[in-house]
């Protein structure tokens, strides 16, 4: 039985925990488009898996911590939740041209059908979601 209220009620969910390594992100990639692919969603796959390619890539840089993904799909609307140890909620940059970096949630805004972020549990880090449907 799951204790996450927001899986609770979901169609279909996965947990991945990942270290705070770069090379994990491909990981969670692959194992989203394979989770999408398996319950007949592979249409979402290519934009979830760049936007969780962003909020992961923020988890891991900037927090520096181990990462945690929750996906869940609830009447056809996927819903991808990304923990990690940090409180500081991220806030979306004016990228330049030149720019390598700054614009991840841009994307998210752009792509996603809604996001946000929420604390952790007991104030212990933050959660950037999306919602895709």
């Amino acid at each position: 039985m799951c204790e996450d209220p927001q899986l609770a009620g979901a169609d279909w969910w996965y947990t991945l925990r990942i270290p705070a390594q770069p090379w994990m992100i491909a990981v969670v990639r692959g194992a989203l488009r394979l989770a999408l692919q398996q319950h007949g969603r592979a249409d979402l796959a290519d934009t979830a898996c760049l936007l969780v390619t962003e909020l992961v890539t923020n988890g891991v840089v900037h927090a520096g911590s181990p990462v945690t993904v929750d996906l869940s799909c609830r009447a056809r609307t996927l819903r991808v939740d990304v923990h990690d140890a940090s409180p500081e909620v991220p806030a979306r940059i004016s990228a330049g041209c030149d720019d390598e970096s700054g614009r991840g949630l841009t994307l998210v805004d752009c792509c996603a059908t809604a996001w946000g972020v929420h604390p952790g549990p007991q104030g212990a880090g933050k959660a950037v979601w999306f919602t895709l449907g």
